[in-house]
């Protein structure tokens, strides 16, 4: 019996330690926990990274990285459930702090209309087991591009959409946008508010070019007000 509690208490601290919550709860509240799984393997992960640092005074961001820079929309799915099957493990949070908890999972629509309808596949079997989705029509740099311009334009693939998005950063910021997964995404955090209202109107307009990944922001922003008034 004693053998059986120890192996039980031993795993409930492993499940604390892997996302950071192992702190007493009676001397700080936990935080709620937001996992964040993407279709690639630098760009998404990069700007996440960079937005984990903005909030991780409010909430825990855990940025899971596909194992290459397409993963399936099979395959994200696949990884926001283990994902999902971890961060609800019994005895690893605190009831208020496990409500707050999230699983989002970034998709890329792109191009080939055999994408969509693996994506919108996805989404429905996802959603149903409680994962949230956000897709992106053609691609996570429409994102990135609606910090700098206010555009649902029609791009032909996601390199039309890298180009404009060069050009808007040269034209922000008077330098050339490095790598993508090494762009200095902090000079883009104070426009995350922006983004914000620009992807949501491209996306409810169902402009040729959108975003929900806005939605993802609107749910950390709202986290970041509630721990803040607590």
């Amino acid at each position: 019996m004693g053998a059986r509690r120890s192996r039980r208490s031993r795993s409930a601290r492993m499940d604390r330690n892997r996302y950071g919550l192992s702190r007493s709860r009676s001397t700080r509240p936990t935080l709620p926990v937001i996992v964040v799984v993407c279709d690639d393997s630098r760009t998404a992960p990069a700007y996440f990274t960079e937005v984990k640092r903005q909030v991780k005074r409010y909430c825990t961001l855990k940025i899971v990285a596909a194992a290459c820079d397409s993963g399936t929309p099979a395959e994200v799915v696949k990884l926001a459930r283990g994902e999902l099957r971890d961060l609800h493990r019994t005895g690893a949070r605190d009831d208020e702090a496990d409500a707050r908890d999230s699983v989002w999972a970034l998709i890329d629509l792109e191009t080939a209309p055999a994408q969509h309808g693996r994506a919108y596949d996805a989404k429905g079997s996802a959603e149903a087991a409680g994962i949230h989705i956000a897709l992106s029509k053609p691609c996570f740099e429409v994102w990135t591009l609606a910090h700098l311009v206010d555009t649902g334009e029609c791009f032909e693939d996601c390199s039309a959409v890298l180009r404009r998005l060069r050009a808007a950063w040269s034209e922000q910021f008077g330098t050339d946008l490095e790598s993508k997964a090494q762009a200095d995404y902090a000079r883009l955090m104070p426009m995350r508010d922006v983004a914000v209202q620009r992807a949501r109107s491209h996306a409810e307009a169902t402009d040729p070019s959108w975003t929900e990944v806005y939605k993802l922001i609107e749910a950390i922003n709202a986290l970041v007000a509630s721990s803040s008034q607590g």
